[in-house]
């Protein structure tokens, strides 16, 4: 298996990804007249710095240190999660209460959506590993 092609094809998928979701957020913007674009911004640029970061890392353990992938995927959940989590409190010191729910129904798109792509794709690549 060649992992630096697998690596590829994970940046694609992702890219194809938050794409889907951008012109799923331009169409709520259009039709429902909500105002996403910040939120849209905050969510694209956590999902990509996340995504390609993970992948770049991950191709360099199953390289060089292939026993060390089952420490390596529960640690990029920890980081996923916390990496929210800071993001969504950052957000409502800038916003305040009153604007969050929008930008985290937004951010939870974003981030269940890498939730998944990365379970279904690490899974995969495991099970060919």
């Amino acid at each position: 298996m060649n992992i630096t092609k697998q690596c590829i094809n994970f940046i694609v998928e992702s890219l194809f990804l938050v794409t889907s979701i951008n012109l799923g957020c331009y169409f709520a913007m259009q039709l429902g007249g909500y105002d996403l674009l910040a939120a849209q911004i905050v969510g694209t640029l956590f999902f990509l710095v996340f995504e390609i970061t993970t992948v770049l890392v991950w191709r360099w353990v199953a390289l060089k240190h292939r026993n060390m992938l089952p420490s390596f995927f529960t640690g990029v959940s920890g980081f996923r999660f916390l990496g929210a989590l800071l993001v969504m409190s950052v957000w409502y010191l800038v916003v305040g209460k009153e604007n969050i729910m929008v930008f985290l129904i937004v951010f939870f798109v974003f981030y269940f959506v890498s939730l998944i792509h990365h379970s279904i794709f690490f899974s995969r690549m495991s099970k060919r590993l």
